[in-house]
Parts: C-alpha cells; sequence; structure tokens
C-alpha cells in the first residue's frame, strides 16, 4: 500500500482538494463513505480562526490489492488513532479508476483542543500500512522507512511483523525506493493534457530495450520526439539529468523515472564521454554526390547550349533562342562582375553595404582630424583680428560714457557736500549749529559712499570686459547701505590717484589704453599657450590624415597581396583592420620588439581622435 501526506494551507482554501477529492472528473465512481464540501469549509475557517498555517491534512492511499470500503473506512479509523484525530470528524472518499480504488482522508488540523499531530508522519503511517497489509494478507509494498519500522515493531513486541518488514530492506541503503514523480508533477502534467503514468512506462520500455546504453536510450527518446538533457541545478546534483518533450515539458528525472541510482547513472556519463565517438561520412557523401549531380547537369546544359550556337538560326524554336540569350546575357553578368566598378562618393548607395561603411569611418576620421587642425582658441574667435588700441580704447569710452558722467555728478556731489560742511564749520554763534553739522556730515559720507561705488563699478566693469578679471561687476546700489560705507571709504582712499586720473579725460583715455594693451598682451600669450600644448594632437592629426589618404588612394607599388588584402577590409568596412594592415606592410623592416614608448604612439595612432575642450585660465588681476 502505497503512502501520500500533504498539508493544506489555511490561506489556500478547501476548494481544490474538494473539487479533487469529491468531483474528480476522471474517476470511473466516487463513494463518499463520510464527510462532506460544507464539514471541508468549517473545518478550514476554524483553523483560520486559531490563527493555524494549516488548515486540513490530505492522506491517500491505494492498496496493491482491493479492498472492501469496509476496509478501507477501517484502515482510516486507524490512522485517525495514530495522528490523535477524532474519526467521528474526517471525510472519507473512495475513488474507483482503471478498474482499481483508491482512498482519500481529509482530516481538520484543529482538533477542538489540540492540533493534529504532524511528527514523523511519514514513517508511521508507512508503519500503518504494513500491518494493515500483513493483517489482510496482502503482498508487502517496500517502503523508504522500512528499517525504522521494524525495529519500532520489534521494540512494541511484534517480532513477527518485525522480521517481515526487515525482509524488505535492501542491503544497499541506495537502492531505498524512490517516487517516480511527484503528485505535483502529475497534476501539472494533466492539466497539460499529458499522461504521465503512460509516458513512465514508455521510459522504463525503453531504458529497458536499449540494454544501458545511453546512446540507444536518446535515440529511442528522439524517436518519441523526446530529450534527456542536463538539469538546471548546479549547486547541488550536477550530474542530474531530465527528460521533457519538445515543447519544453518536464516529465520527470532520469534516475527517478528508470529507477537506476544516481552513483552508476555517474558511471554511464562518464563511460559515454570517454567513447570516441565515431565519424560518420553519410552525410559527406551525400553531400559529394549531389555536388557531382549538380556539376553533371550543368555540363549537360552548357553543351546543349554550345550546339546550338553552329545551327543556324533560321531552324532554332523560340524556345531554344530564349536559351541563347539567357546564356549570352549570364556570362556577359558574369564577365561584368570580374571588371573593376566605377562609381561616384556622390551617390553611396550604388555601392556594397560594407564599403558604406567603410566611406562612413573614414569621413569622420578625417572630420576630427581637421577639426583638430582647424581649431582656434576661444579668445580668438571672441576677438576676432587684432585692432589698434586707439579703437579698443575708444569702444570703452563710448560703453561707459554714461558712466563717466555719472561718475563726474558723484564727485560734484562730493565737493558741494564738503564745501558745505566747511562753511558751516567756519561759522561761529549759529542757532540749532550742531544739528545743521551732524546733517551735513551725513550728506558728505553719502555723496562719499556713492562716489566709491560708481568708481568701483567702472574699474570692474573695464577689467571684466578686458579679460583681465573674472568677477563680473555687481550693479551700482544707490543709496549705498550703511555696512557697505567703510567698505567703499577705504576704497576711496586706495584709488584716489585712479578717481582723479579717470576724472581727466585725456588721463583716462590713457589709463584706458594702457589696460587694453595689458588685456592683448595676456591674450596673446593664452593663444600662444594653447596653441603650443596643442603641438602633439596636431601632429598626430597630420598623421591621421597622411594615413588616411593613402589609404583612400593606395599606390600601385603596394605588392599585389597587401592591395587585394586592403580593398577586402574596405568592402566588409573594417577602417580599423585596413588601416593596421598598411602599417603592417610599412613596419614590416622594423624590429619586432618595440619599446614601451613607442607601442604606445601605435596604439595611440589606430585610435580615433578624441578632441579635450579647454577651460580658459582666469586673470588674477582683481579690481
Amino acid at each position: 500500500m502505497i503512502m501520500q501526506e500533504t498539508r493544506i494551507k489555511s490561506s489556500s482554501g478547501h476548494q481544490a482538494v474538494s473539487h479533487h477529492v469529491l468531483s474528480g472528473a476522471k474517476n470511473e465512481a466516487i463513494r463518499v463513505v463520510s464527510g462532506s464540501d460544507y464539514l471541508l469549509n468549517d473545518w478550514m475557517k476554524e483553523a483560520k480562526r486559531e490563527g493555524i498555517r494549516y488548515g486540513l491534512r490530505h492522506i491517500a492511499f491505494n492498496p496493491s490489492e482491493p479492498m472492501s470500503d469496509g476496509q478501507f473506512a477501517h484502515f482510516a479509523n486507524k490512522i485517525c488513532l495514530e495522528l490523535g484525530a477524532d474519526p467521528e470528524r474526517m471525510t472519507l472518499v473512495i475513488h474507483q479508476k482503471d478498474g482499481s480504488t483508491h482512498g482519500h482522508l481529509i482530516l481538520p488540523e484543529w482538533q477542538v483542543d489540540h492540533v493534529l499531530s504532524s511528527k514523523f508522519t511519514w514513517q508511521r503511517l508507512e508503519k500503518i500500512a504494513r500491518l494493515e497489509e500483513l493483517r489482510l494478507g496482502h503482498t508487502l509494498v517496500p517502503g523508504r522507512h522500512d528499517r525504522a519500522i521494524a525495529k519500532a515493531l520489534r521494540d512494541a513486541g511484534n517480532s513477527e511483523a518485525a522480521d517481515k518488514v526487515a525482509a524488505l530492506v535492501p542491503k544497499d541503503n541506495s537502492a531505498r525506493p524512490v517516487a517516480a514523480y511527484t503528485s505535483q508533477a502529475r497534476r501539472m502534467t494533466e492539466r497539460q493534457d499529458f499522461n504521465l503514468p503512460a509516458a513512465r512506462s514508455e521510459i522504463m520500455a525503453f531504458w529497458e530495450k536499449s540494454e544501458n546504453d545511453l546512446k540507444t536510450f536518446r535515440r529511442l527518446l528522439a524517436e518519441k520526439n523526446w530529450r534527456m538533457r542536463p538539469g538546471d541545478r548546479t549547486d547541488r546534483r550536477r550530474d542530474a539529468h531530465v527528460i521533457e518533450t519538445h515543447d519544453g515539458l518536464l516529465i520527470g528525472s532520469f534516475t527517478r523515472l528508470t529507477k537506476v541510482r544516481t552513483k552508476d547513472f555517474r558511471l554511464l556519463l562518464q563511460e559515454e564521454s570517454s567513447r570516441p565517438s565515431p565519424l560518420d561520412l553519410r552525410p559527406v557523401v551525400r553531400q559529394l554526390e549531389q555536388q557531382e549531380r549538380r556539376h553533371q547537369q550543368r555540363v549537360e546544359r552548357k553543351r546543349a547550349v554550345k550546339d546550338l550556337i553552329w545551327v543556324p538560326p533560321a531552324s532554332l524554336s523560340a524556345l531554344d533562342r530564349q536559351r541563347l540569350h539567357e546564356q549570352g546575357r549570364r556570362e556577359a553578368d558574369a564577365i561584368r562582375k570580374r571588371l573593376p566598378s566605377i562609381g561616384s562618393l556622390r551617390y553611396p548607395e550604388q555601392f556594397s553595404e560594407g564599403f558604406r561603411i567603410y566611406l562612413k569611418d573614414w569621413k569622420q576620421e578625417m572630420q576630427a582630424a581637421r577639426r583638430v587642425l582647424n581649431a582656434r582658441h576661444p579668445l580668438e574667435r571672441s576677438y576676432g583680428p587684432d585692432s589698434p588700441l586707439d579703437i579698443q580704447s575708444e569702444c570703452i569710452v563710448r560703453m561707459m560714457k554714461e558712466g563717466w558722467s555719472r561718475l563726474k555728478q558723484a564727485h560734484q556731489a562730493v565737493e558741494r557736500a564738503r564745501q558745505e560742511l566747511d562753511d558751516l564749520e567756519a561759522r561761529k554763534i549759529l542757532f540749532s549749529r550742531k544739528k545743521r553739522l551732524t546733517q551735513a556730515e551725513e550728506q558728505y559720507r553719502q555723496a562719499l559712499a556713492q562716489l566709491a561705488e560708481i568708481l568701483r563699478y567702472l574699474v570692474q566693469f573695464i577689467l571684466y570686459h578686458l579679460g583681465l578679471s573674472s568677477q563680473k561687476p555687481d550693479p551700482i546700489q544707490c543709496p549705498v547701505p550703511i555696512e557697505r560705507e567703510t567698505t567703499l571709504q577705504d576704497y576711496l582712499q586706495e584709488r584716489c590717484e585712479l578717481l582723479q586720473t579717470l576724472l581727466d579725460e585725456k588721463a583716462r583715455r590713457l589709463w584706458i589704453k594702457d589696460r587694453c594693451r595689458e588685456a592683448e598682451h595676456k591674450r596673446a600669450r593664452m593663444i600662444a599657450q594653447w596653441h603650443a600644448e596643442r603641438v602633439p594632437e596636431c601632429e598626430q592629426a597630420q598623421q591621421t590624415i597622411a594615413r588616411l589618404e593613402r589609404l583612400h588612394r593606395l599606390s600601385w607599388s603596394l605588392p599585389e597581396e597587401v592591395r587585394m588584402a586592403v580593398r577586402d577590409l574596405k568592402r566588409q568596412g573594417q577602417l580599423r583592420l585596413a588601416l593596421r594592415e598598411l602599417d603592417r606592410f610599412d613596419n614590416r623592416d622594423a624590429p619586432v620588439s618595440l619599446p614601451s614608448d613607442q607601442r604606445a604612439d601605435v596604439n595611440r595612432g589606430s585610435q580615433p581622435i578624441i578632441l579635450r575642450k579647454r577651460t580658459l585660465p582666469t586673470s588674477s588681476l582683481s579690481p
């Protein structure tokens, strides 16, 4: 008797097991001895209420010989007593399929005041099955735990039953019974209309017919449109193989289906891998025969066409004339293919795909090298050609026309405030003299601050516009905040001479001209330094242009094999390989081992040119 136990989670519900047990469509007859769908639902609700993970326990038992309904019920009661279940609260259903019967017992996990026992249930269920087989006189079915069952029976004083069960224990532990497939695998194949038991029987027949030869077994599987391949498990059991259908439906493990020990299967795999595979010449012979047949047919067709050439045209039929015309066109096409083709770069679509790729890469490389040679410093693009210092100074004066007027007005306001303050201090007797002095001093301080603010803005604007400073001029703030008055007063004292220079129109023009000259010298130094740093890059770009031009127009002085190899690479779109082939020919007389610095230069020469954008250095001059 084969036993199988499944615990059903409370979250899964009872519908699936109820449908399978109470209304299975593939059974010939279903007899409900006790229980119902309502009880299954009620037991599942009890388990959810008690917070138990599992709600039902499904135990299926399939006897090797027929049993009556009473014997099934008696056996179910024994299972209930063994697991501590109430026999009054069980669902027992008997299925009849293919002329044999098997039983399904469903018990609630929650037994009013305790949970159903789950310790060593597989061993305990097998022990009950062996005892029932002994009681009914059935043939004992070997199990995986017969040794433990025999020991338990002997400890319980049932030596006669223990001896009979112990006789089932194999001498080698690796030969213990193993299920050919799980119930889950069988249900999955049934949902896809695949008969797993029948397939297992066929596989067993194939294995017996192959006489333990894996090559013959694979051939028999291929005739059934099945295959055997290594399993997907790479962490453990790396030598395990599975059998599946042509569309990927898993049938099962090879060792499970054929009852072959894993140890013996490994030996079979080693023997198969060590055996030299014979060379099958039949495909080669068939291919040669087909080639010879096609050659004979071509020869016969050419002979027939050549015979038509000497026949008078008047006696030729329309079909023969068409054959002669087609033959002439084929010969003309063959001659045209051998001739070099001439095309224009304006219409690249007439070339092959590989040659179009080569042309695209060649243009990109050439444009990149030209950009390196034609690159200009941003200052050259911004300022353009050199202009006289007088013109530059005039532009600055014109741009700051409003600023000069505001500077003069601010200076005049300072002079008036200073004059008013001196007049007040010269008076000896004056009503509210102290109050008026304070107001005059405040006006004088504000006028000085505004003058310093305008002076600061003018100097910052000129230096920033000429590129002598990287600081943008802050806007003028009038009236000046109190917290900035002290700073501006110090600034005015430091720039007193500069203020007098800027107030004088002639001196102002000379000062601006000096700043322009200083800015021009600075730009010239920056541009010269930038060009000096780019000398290696420009030399590399020139070398790249020379190599590309040489590749584009190959010299006839090159050997024939080199020109043909480069031409084939160009047609395949391999620009890099074509350049490397020319370099290899140029360096054929060079020593084999190059120094590390020269080898790095060669590698850099074969790589695409990378344009790096440099940032302009900022001036350290501050206003």
